[in-house]
């Protein structure tokens, strides 16, 4: 894999992608996955967690990760954005199904996955989650903390854990490994890197810097106990078959 400093980053004039510095941000983690599933050549830079990133603050508007930027086209951080440009760049791996229903199923777990109100999201907000007597941190602050989001974050989390579970045995009943139809879409990449956040692979498989990992092993009961057991299966079949691991971070 080749890093650069985000000052050649910007001026790279192909494909590139800034992502999280040794810490497993789903965001990053599963769009790099899936330029490297599409066979895309392009290079990696770093934003460095808890600074200003003046230099990708200026250059993509953003001082958070990921960012994906093509040419001289502008700088894309959301996901959706990312993912419809990556499927313009290599249209022979789709990972948008072209059949409606699987095309709808696909782009509304990925939603419900990634965007606003969905898992990622919500767990978000627990890490944000200050302790008692204290002021939300300035992170928290940057993720639009509120603590009447913050009081339904876990409920919401495990009622999509279940339904996301229930998808995968009628999956699994018909023959398919994958969330939709018979093939990997980009919902099985999104599932496979935000699982992490509920239950963090091994260091062999996902190393990050040591002090983080207390942080994503620190998931609240009652989110563990809703975790099924196909849920990480799923995650560990598409990661061993669709993600390079170690992960590189």
């Amino acid at each position: 894999m080749q890093y650069v400093d985000i000052k050649d980053a910007i001026e790279e004039q192909g494909l590139r992608i800034v992502i999280v510095k040794q810490l497993p941000s789903p965001w990053g983690v599963a769009a790099k996955a899936m330029m490297e599933f599409k066979g895309l050549k392009f290079v990696v830079a770093h934003q460095i967690p808890l600074t200003e990133n003046h230099e990708l603050l200026e250059w993509a508007g953003v001082n958070s990760a990921p960012v994906v930027a093509w040419k001289d086209e502008p700088p894309l951080n959301r996901w959706n954005d990312i993912l419809f440009l990556l499927e313009r760049l290599e249209p022979r791996r789709p990972l948008i199904p072209e059949v409606p229903a699987q095309r709808i199923l696909t782009l509304g777990l990925s939603h419900e996955i990634c965007g606003e109100l969905g898992f990622g999201w919500n767990r978000r907000l627990d890490f944000a989650r200050p302790n008692d007597g204290e002021d939300v941190s300035a992170l928290g602050k940057k993720w639009g903390y509120r603590v009447s989001d913050a009081e339904m974050a876990d409920a919401r989390i495990v009622a999509f854990m279940r339904q996301l579970a229930d998808i995968m045995i009628a999956q699994r009943e018909i023959g398919s490994r994958f969330l939709v139809g018979n093939a990997i879409t980009a919902a099985d990449f999104y599932w496979a890197a935000f699982s992490n956040l509920v239950s963090i692979q091994p260091h062999s498989q996902c190393p990050m810097i040591p002090e983080a990992r207390p942080i994503f092993e620190n998931t609240p009961e009652e989110i563990t106990s809703a975790i099924d057991p196909i849920l990480i299966e799923h995650r560990d079949f598409i990661m061993q078959n669709y993600f390079k691991l170690p992960l590189e971070l």
